[in-house]
């Protein structure tokens, strides 16, 4: 190997050397402290660095590795050396981190997601790393000089204007001298109709104007720079080598190793790393100078809003299509790799991580869904796209991307047990079906014997003919009835009938009087207007209570909503909250509410489609919550904010659903059935059969499940032995 003498080691060296990515991470601003001489900075703000650098890499580079954030750290730095906290020490231990490099080639979001240990671990660990990475040198990555041809400066007498900048300053004062001469001279020049009577001389000079375009003004070599060629020429800038390990490593489908890069470029592994570290922060400072690279990424940010499609996005700004021919990559791959705002994978352009789209494309379900778990299509707005006609395709694609099953024009968010699918199912058919016409419409291959053992036990249905079923809220008799036969002929008539067509088929073929068929025909569930029978409104998009919502539960003085902490919520991202939430704080559209708490005051917004919380990144780091936990943000009926980690689950039913509601865990049974009751709106005396029936209603199906196991224990206050019947029930619908 090599001594790599051809990367000198400058001294003294600034922040911004240390950490070539900070320009770009960092918010613009007159503040540049970046290029503060380290060996100058005095150990208070020492300390404050290291605390910045944490937090913007905890927002901006979660997808980067530890070598790449820290590019000088050497491997053989003993981690147990830096002055952590003992949880930090414990949880290096526990994952088998004793020195910098068993770090190397940990992402940042990995790191987030170690079981059990908190935002606030993980901030200490970063600034210990980054206070040891300020200490040493790292190799020069830019090239040693820049070559600028300038053309001598002509005198002013030879300045010629262009010809197409000449004729359209004589357009400009040609349009506007008529208008002066008509008594317009306010009248703007541009993006208004022509008065009427406009002379032929002034109509032609407005569309040359108009017709001007971007090829007219620019000559070729700037014609041709479009993003993909700008990203060729900054990576251009780089040392050959700096760009040949970015190429190999960062922008590369399947990355080379470090190892197999140094023997080709006969420097040392940790020089390849060092390398690779520094030029990515220095390729993302491109991003940040203010130039039209930064543009164009402000640009992609914008339209990916939250979820777009690649190929929407690229219709849009069709340079992002071209190669860097520097990487042999499309524009838009460059970009995603070096801009950690939002993440472009599988044809999916999302914001700012695939979970993060995934979250919210749940949430919204939840809001949108009724009681079975069903939710139509054109309810929903997720997708941004350039062409509306589409929303509807692209809206299906997405939600099947999220493993969702699509069934024509709704979606299906509970299919896990036969049972749930097939109540989606008939919600969504609005008529009675046999078990076998049920199970004909599932994707997943189930019997019809399993399905009608699951319905016959379930009180969610009921059995209206000897083998056709309906849900239980339909109020349907069994096997036939008024309702059921008005149903029916609502069904086949496309969703209406004619209340006089309706009266002569039923009473033509049952015994049933028209002055019984009219007043069936007028009460719930139908309704009729002038003569045509229909559903009645479902009111399947009104908005649901907060003693509906699912997850949201009732305190004292308080409601609490149950959150899965993720590592957006420990980088920072704020989250969609339910629309009860709106509810609750009064909250209109377009209005922001500052609530206050313990920690300052917390933001709860309705400016998109969806109410959201703000960060509550302050109260993990003070809690220490890891990712993959449960926590309770609370609003308190005084207009306040807590937040308040959950408890682990234990194993036992009844303490569980407890802790899933954030009731204490140390409560009898009469006072566990009241405060299950109570939390989602119902008197602390209801029948065991309403409550669990009232979680499963409003989604909260794990609370329903474990109920259902102590459904005894909470009507008896023991446990109550069962004879399990010996006689299947295919054998006693067989006998009916």
């Amino acid at each position: 190997m090599t001594n790599d003498s051809s990367f000198p080691d400058p001294r003294p060296r600034s922040w911004l050397d240390a950490f070539p990515w900070l320009k770009g991470a960092a918010d613009s601003g007159t503040d540049t402290w970046w290029n503060d001489v380290i060996d100058d900075t005095d150990e208070a703000v020492r300390r404050q660095r290291s605390a910045q650098i944490s937090e913007l890499a905890m927002a901006h580079l979660t997808q980067w590795t530890i070598e790449q954030i820290f590019p000088g750290l050497a491997p053989d730095v003993d981690l147990h050396q830096l002055q952590l906290p003992a949880r930090a020490i414990n949880a290096l231990i526990q994952h088998d981190c004793s020195r910098a490099g068993d770090l190397a080639g940990i992402t940042l979001d990995g790191i987030l997601g170690w079981r059990q240990v908190g935002v606030g671990t993980v901030d200490a660990i970063l600034q210990g790393l980054a206070d040891a990475s300020a200490s040493v040198t790292t190799p020069a990555v830019m090239t040693d000089y820049h070559v600028v041809h300038s053309a001598p400066q002509p005198q002013v007498e030879q300045v010629r204007l262009p010809k197409w900048m000449s004729t359209s300053v004589d357009d400009l004062s040609q349009i506007a001298t008529w208008y002066a001469t008509i008594g317009l001279p306010g009248q703007p020049l541009l993006g208004t109709p022509l008065p009427p009577g406009a002379p032929e001389e002034i109509l032609r000079a407005r569309q040359r104007l108009e017709a001007l375009r971007g090829e007219d003004i620019l000559v070729a070599d700037e014609r041709d720079m479009d993003v993909a060629g700008l990203l060729d020429e900054a990576l251009r800038l780089l040392d050959p080598r700096a760009a040949q390990i970015l190429s190999a490593r960062l922008f590369a489908d399947n990355p080379v190793t470090l190892d197999e890069i140094g023997k080709n470029l006969g420097v040392t592994r940790e020089r390849v790393r060092q390398i690779e570290g520094k030029a990515r922060g220095a390729v993302l400072g491109f991003l940040s100078d203010g130039g039209p690279l930064e543009l164009v990424a402000e640009a992609v940010r914008g339209l990916i809003g939250t979820i777009r499609p690649l190929d929407d996005l690229v219709t849009l700004i069709p340079a992002l299509r071209r190669t860097v021919d520097a990487v042999g990559q499309p524009a838009w791959r460059v970009l995603d790799r070096l801009d950690d705002a939002y993440e472009i994978a599988d044809g999916w352009c999302v914001a700012p991580t695939m979970t993060a789209a995934r979250t919210i494309t749940q949430t919204l379900l939840q809001e949108r869904a009724d009681k079975y778990g069903v939710v139509r299509l054109d309810s929903l707005d997720l997708i941004e796209a350039s062409q509306l006609e589409r929303l509807p395709e692209l809206t299906a694609s997405w939600l099947t991307h999220c493993s969702y099953i699509n069934h024509g024009d709704f979606v299906l968010t509970r299919t896990q047990s036969v049972g749930d699918y097939g109540a989606a199912i008939l919600s969504v058919a609005g008529t009675p079906l046999s078990a076998q016409e049920i199970v004909d419409r599932f994707i997943v291959e189930r019997s019809s014997g399993s399905l009608r053992n699951a319905m016959s036990q379930d009180d969610r249905f009921e059995r209206v003919d000897r083998d056709r079923w309906a849900l239980s809220e339909w109020g349907m008799d069994s096997y036939a009835g008024v309702r059921s036969l008005i149903r029916e002929q609502v069904a086949r008539g496309g969703g209406h009938v004619g209340l006089n067509d309706l009266i002569e088929y039923i009473t033509g073929k049952y015994s049933v009087t028209a002055s019984s068929v009219v007043a069936y025909a007028s009460s719930p569930p139908f309704e009729n207007r002038d003569g045509i029978v229909r559903l009645a409104a479902a009111g399947r998009e009104s908005r649901k209570s907060p003693a509906r919502t699912r997850r949201l539960f009732r305190h004292e003085g308080a409601w609490a909503y149950r959150v899965r902490i993720t590592k957006d919520h420990l980088r920072g991202s704020g989250f969609v909250a339910p629309m009860a939430i709106a509810s609750i704080l009064g909250l209109q559209f377009g209005q922001t509410r500052q609530l206050e708490s313990p920690l300052g005051p917390q933001a709860v917004s309705w400016t998109g489609t969806q109410p959201s919380f703000g960060t509550i990144r302050r109260f993990l780091m003070d809690s220490d919550t890891a990712a993959d936990t449960d926590a309770f943000v609370i609003v308190r009926d005084d207009g306040s904010f807590t937040f308040d980690p959950a408890r682990e689950l234990a194993g036992d039913a009844l303490t569980d659903a407890l802790s899933l509601i954030g009731a204490p865990g140390a409560l009898d049974v009469a006072e566990a059935r009241e405060a299950l009751a109570k939390a989602i709106g119902l008197p602390k005396d209801s029948p065991v059969t309403s409550v669990i029936g009232g979680y499963r209603e409003r989604g909260d199906s794990d609370i329903a499940d474990l109920l259902t196991g102590v459904r005894d224990i909470l009507e008896t206050g023991h446990h109550v032995e069962r004879v399990a019947p010996t006689v299947d029930v295919d054998e006693i619908m067989d006998l009916l």
